[in-house]
């Protein structure tokens, strides 16, 4: 029999993952009718309008967009910070399942999870500003 704390643990996981499946397929009926290459969706970003310099985020409308038609290098192209969230989000799953079978493998790929998403934040916030 599991144990409570293993009981909440799976119905958070599977809630986080029924939240992504509904964000993907919210994402993909507002996407249906509009190209962020073609149309201004969203108005600027503030930050690049004031200083000139792409923030974090710069791109991620394009890049979800690129990404929902299958388009991966586009994805990455636009932010790659899109497609490390993803990333860290399948480690920390992965991870999860794994506990109870191999635990140094899950925390590993836990511990794993930050820093892909630190160096796509690092390189969206600074190396793309550089090139």
């Amino acid at each position: 029999m599991l144990s409570t704390a293993t009981t909440r643990r799976r119905l958070v996981i599977g809630a986080l993952g029924a939240g992504v499946i509904a964000a993907h397929a919210g994402a993909a009926l507002f996407f249906a009718g509009r190209n962020p290459y073609t149309t201004e969706i969203f108005p600027p970003c503030p930050i690049l309008h004031v200083t000139g310099w792409q923030c974090p985020g710069c791109g991620g409308t394009r890049s979800v967009y690129s990404l929902l038609q299958g388009d991966l290098v586009g994805s990455l192209a636009m932010n790659p910070l899109v497609l490390a969230l993803y990333l860290a989000l399948g480690l920390i799953g992965a991870g999860s399942l794994l506990r109870t079978r191999r635990p140094r493998l899950s925390t590993a790929l836990q511990y794993a999870a930050p820093v892909v998403i630190v160096a796509a934040g690092l390189y969206s916030a600074v190396v793309r500003n550089l090139l």
